[in-house]
């Protein structure tokens, strides 16, 4: 029977990954913790000792530090939960003769091609902030022991309220005034989606694949389109908003067009992406 771990399961995508996979009834599937982390991965000892006690033949890392800004402030810690927690995983699996397929979750923040072009596996790296140097870090870590990489962006309605759509869901209803990107493209998919595509490459044996796919929905849309479409279908639309360009807001600089080709996904996984508005239109309804 497969046994798939999934680390970083009180964060927003993994928690709702443990509730798709756990749909499947020929597996075993295991926790970091659902509510709050119940391991201390920056322990090197703890995490060796988690693992081992399961031996996994499938781990799916959904461990990250996401802050941006707070990555910049605390490069260590950026360091420590985006790259070193991935590299002593691998550490210990080569030394402890481990054998299990690993799934990692990256980022879109890499990409800042021109407004009009969207970006393939293969397309420049842009490594403009700690967050994005040490999710490259991990990527490079686990490309060389043939793991799977997604890079991928999403929204949706979270136990944590954390997501963009949740942010704007919340800032929209209290009618609070909030300044909207009207210069960032992206093409994000809903965390339903993603989970749902993620319990289809295990039941059809596909996790043992290794390389990088970015994994988004078809088209692109601009930041500030996004917010102002999804507060209208939610019926919580109102004017007290402001547009403004990303890096004349934010201190710590972000990419302007973070819009993914996600042709090579659909190749190989012989599954369709959706398009950005059907993702809003499917989205509402769990807000409303």
């Amino acid at each position: 029977m497969l046994k798939i771990l999934i680390l970083g399961s009180s964060g927003v995508l993994g928690n709702q990954l443990y509730k798709e996979l756990k749909k499947i009834h020929n597996i075993q599937l295991f926790h970091s913790g659902l509510r709050k982390r119940k391991v201390e991965f920056l322990s090197k000892i703890k995490l060796r000792k988690f693992i081992l006690s399961i031996n996994p033949n499938l781990i799916i890392n959904c461990i990250a530090y996401t802050n941006i800004d707070k990555c910049q402030s605390n490069k260590l810690l950026s360091r420590k939960i985006n790259f070193e927690i991935i590299k002593e995983i691998f550490k210990f699996k080569i030394k402890e003769k481990l054998n299990f397929n690993f799934i990692h979750f990256s980022t879109d923040q890499f990409y800042n091609q021109t407004k009009k072009k969207s970006s393939k596996e293969n397309s420049k790296i842009y490594l403009i902030n700690n967050y994005c140097i040490h999710k490259r870090m991990s990527e490079i870590e686990c490309l060389k022991y043939d793991g799977l990489v997604f890079r991928t962006n999403f929204f949706g309605k979270s136990h944590n309220n954390k997501t963009y759509s949740d942010w704007i869901f919340h800032n929209f209803k209290k009618r609070k005034k909030i300044y909207l990107f009207n210069d960032v493209y992206f093409n994000a998919l809903r965390i339903n989606s993603i989970v749902k595509i993620i319990s289809s490459i295990i039941k059809n044996k596909k996790y043992s694949y290794s390389g990088v796919y970015n994994l988004g929905s078809k088209d692109k849309i601009l930041k500030s389109d996004f917010a102002l479409s999804f507060a209208k279908k939610a019926g919580i639309i109102n004017d007290n908003y402001k547009f403004i360009k990303v890096n004349e807001l934010l201190k710590v600089k972000r990419s302007n067009n973070m819009f993914m080709d996600v042709s090579k996904f659909e190749k190989k996984f012989r599954f369709k992406l959706p398009l950005i508005k059907n993702e809003i239109n499917n989205e509402i309804k769990n807000y409303i």
